[in-house]
């Protein structure tokens, strides 16, 4: 029996770039060509620094953009593995697997597409961004929030683009001042009709929360992207599993994995009572 996805590989690549572009987040590019070319907007890769072997385990990590068979990858260095990873350079070796996990379902051209990113949750969407830019035909607009405006990374290409920007930081440097939740909130009480939306989401499971809160009961079409501690990434550890409701019984909770159902979900089908604050 196959452990691993059959369009997935791991092999041991180049890296072609690492740096700094915000304090503690990285943008890390490797030269990948079989997954430049499987990789979808919402899917993950499992990264590990060879021949280190502490920690053990790969960290998932969100495709935050492919150009030709360039790989890149948006990371904040949180702990051992992330600081290993920040510590390489051009030249050196990294051990990859993926394309992990399935992606977002893009909308009809004509949608108006409404992007919420929370933190590090814009390492998840950037992808979904560039693809939603090139075959839209309607308006797309991102929802940024951050807790201090030097956290922001540069989206002046997505900009050039036609991407519509709205930004939120705790600090109130730059935009609105507090969380991205009243942004969507302003979007929300426009009166539009949603049938014309449809809204993308990732961001720490707090602004998720709240922000599926503010949409319960409008009608909304969104897709949220859920992060989950990893072991694997292809769903034999089940170490990401999360609560859903039944599709049988609502009332219900059953588990799946984030890894290989998810990363990206309805909003209606988490059970989010279940799912510890």
């Amino acid at each position: 029996m196959e452990l691993t996805p059959r369009d997935t590989i791991a092999p041991i690549v180049h890296i072609v770039s690492n740096r700094e572009i915000a304090p503690e987040i990285f943008l890390i590019a490797f030269e990948a060509p079989h997954l430049a070319k499987q990789a979808l907007p919402g899917q993950f890769v499992m990264l590990s620094v060879p021949p280190l072997y502490d920690p053990l385990l790969p960290r998932p990590f969100a495709v935050f953009d492919v150009e030709g068979s360039v790989v890149k990858v948006l990371y904040r260095t949180v702990g051992k593995g992330t600081g290993q990873l920040s510590r390489t350079k051009k030249g050196d070796l990294l051990k990859v697997l993926g394309p992990l996990g399935n992606g977002f379902s893009l909308p009809d051209p004509g949608t108006t597409s409404i992007v919420v990113a929370g933190g590090i949750g814009i390492a998840s969407v950037y992808f979904l961004l560039v693809h939603l830019l090139k075959r839209a035909t309607a308006p797309t607009t991102l929802l940024y929030g951050v807790r201090f405006k030097q956290e922001l990374i540069p989206l002046e290409p997505l900009e050039e683009r036609g991407l519509l920007i709205r930004i939120a930081t705790e600090d109130g440097r730059q935009g609105v001042q507090g969380t991205v939740a009243p942004l969507l909130q302003d979007t929300l009480d426009q009166g539009l009709p949603e049938t014309d939306r449809e809204y993308f989401v990732c961001g720490p499971l707090a602004m998720l929360r709240a922000v599926a809160g503010r949409m319960d009961g409008r009608g909304v079409r969104a897709q949220f992207s859920l992060e989950s501690r990893m072991a694997c990434g292809y769903g034999v550890c089940q170490g990401c599993v999360l609560p859903f409701k039944d599709d049988a019984d609502p009332g219900q909770v059953r588990y799946r994995k984030v890894c290989t159902e998810g990363p990206v979900f309805s909003p209606d089908s988490i059970s989010w009572e279940a799912i510890p604050e």
